[in-house]
C-alpha cells in the first residue's frame, strides 16, 4: 500500500521511482553504490523493493538502529551481531548453508559477541569471506554515515571487500550526504577507500505535481474520495517529502482535515529530537537555522547579521561558513545559488515554533 508507514519492500508499492529503480539495478553491477537523499524521502523503500524484485541474497543493516545515542558510538559487537543475524536469515536457503559450512562458519542463537575487538574484526572478515563464496550478495548499510562512530576501523575492511571479494556489492544509503562522503573518503588521500569507483543514485523529494498524484493514487487505493483543495493544501504545507505525505494520507481517512495539523505536530516532535542532538555540536547552528527558517531563503550576510544580533558576539566569517557547510553536509539545509533554504518543511515549522 502506498500509505503504509513501514519501508516498502515490493516494487508495486513504490510510486513513480521507475528511473531510480532502473539506475539502482544497473548500479548493482558495480562494487560500491551510494543511495542518497534527505530524511524520509524513501531510500530504504527503493533499496528493499528493488532487491526483493531481483531475488538476490542480501543483508540489510540499519546502522542508525545500532547507534548508541548516549555514548555516541556504534559498538563493534552490534555490527557483528547484525551481520550474524543477516547470515542466520540467509542460512534458511540450502545453498547458503552449504557454503557457510565449507567456510567453517557455524551459526548459533543466541549470539555470543562478548569478544575482544581483534576477534570481532577477524570474525567479521570470516563472515564476509563466507558471503563472497555465495557468488553474489548485496550488503546494505542503511544511514551509513553513522558508521563513522564505529569502535573499529571499518574502512580498511571495506577496502579489502572492494578489492578482493568480487561476489559482494556494498550499498550505502545516507541522508547526511556530506558526512557519508566524508566517511567513505573516496576523494580523501588518507582514506583506505581513496580512488575507488562508485555509482550514486539521488532521490529527490517529489515535485508539487508528483506529490498530488501520490496522494490521489493512495486515496484511490483505499477507496476514499478526496476533494482537490484538500490535496492542494496538504502538498503546499508538507511539500514533497514522501514520509509526511504518507502520514497525512493514513490519518486523513480517520480525522479529515484535522490530520494535517496532527501530522505537523508529529513531524515537529520527531525532527526536534534530531535538531536537539545537532544543536549540541555548535552554539551557532540554532541561530543559523532560525535565520533561514524566518526568512524562507537567506543569504550568507543575512545569516551572519542575525547570528551576531542574537548572540551579541562578533564572529569570524570562517565560523559561519564552517557551520553552514556542516549543516549542508548533515542534510538540513541546501544551497541554491547565493541563498540557503531548509529542505524539510517540518524542520522549518520546528524552528519557527520551538526555538
Amino acid at each position: 500500500m502506498l500509505f503504509s508507514a513501514e519501508p516498502k519492500d515490493s516494487i508495486k508499492d513504490l510510486f513513480d521511482r521507475r528511473v531510480e529503480v532502473e539506475r539502482f539495478k544497473d548500479a548493482l553491477n558495480q562494487r560500491m553504490v551510494l543511495v542518497l537523499g534527505v530524511r524520509r524521502v524513501g531510500k530504504s523503500s527503493l533499496v528493499l523493493s528493488t532487491l526483493n524484485s531481483l531475488n538476490v541474497n542480501y543483508i540489510f543493516i540499519d546502522v542508525r538502529r545500532i547507534y548508541d545515542n548516549v555514548a555516541k558510538k556504534v559498538q563493534a559487537e552490534r555490527l557483528y551481531e547484525e551481520l550474524y543475524l543477516g547470515l542466520l536469515r540467509l542460512s534458511r536457503r540450502e545453498r547458503v548453508r552449504d557454503v557457510l559450512a565449507r567456510s567453517g562458519i557455524s551459526l548459533e542463537y543466541p549470539i555470543k559477541v562478548k569478544l575482544p575487538v581483534e576477534e570481532i574484526r577477524s570474525n567479521i572478515l570470516r563472515i564476509l569471506d563466507g558471503l563472497n563464496e555465495l557468488g553474489r550478495v548485496i550488503i546494505v548499510f542503511d544511514e551509513a554515515q553513522y558508521l563513522r562512530y564505529l569502535t573499529i576501523g571499518l574502512r580498511l575492511i571495506l577496502a579489502h571487500v572492494y578489492d578482493y571479494m568480487r561476489g559482494i556489492t556494498m550499498v550505502f544509503t545516507g541522508s547526511e550526504v556530506g558526512l557519508l562522503y566524508d566517511f567513505i573518503g573516496v576523494e580523501d588521500p588518507g582514506s583506505e577507500l581513496y580512488g575507488r569507483y562508485y555509482e550514486s543514485i539521488e532521490l529527490r523529494p517529489f515535485s508539487v505535481e508528483e506529490s498530488k498524484e501520490f496522494l490521489r493514487a493512495g486515496f484511490k487505493e483505499l477507496g476514499v474520495s478526496v476533494e482537490e483543495y484538500v490535496i492542494d493544501r496538504a502538498v503546499s504545507e508538507l511539500d514533497g517529502i514522501v514520509g509526511w505525505l504518507v502520514y497525512f494520507g493514513r490519518l486523513y481517512v480517520e480525522k479529515g482535515m484535522d490530520a494535517l495539523d496532527e501530522v505537523k505536530a508529529l513531524g515537529v516532535r520527531m525532527v526536534k529530537r534530531e535538531l536537539d542532538e545537532v544543536f549540541a555540536r555548535s552554539p551557532y547552528y540554532r541561530y543559523i537555522m532560525k535565520a533561514i527558517a524566518t526568512l524562507g531563503k537567506a543569504r550568507w550576510r543575512n545569516i551572519m547579521d542575525y547570528v551576531m544580533a542574537q548572540t551579541g558576539r562578533r564572529l569570524t566569517n570562517a565560523t559561519i561558513s564552517r557551520d553552514l557547510k556542516n549543516l549542508v553536509k548533515m542534510g538540513f539545509i541546501e544551497r541554491q545559488g547565493d541563498e540557503y533554504r531548509i529542505i524539510d518543511p517540518m524542520v522549518r515549522y520546528a524552528m519557527l515554533g520551538e526555538y
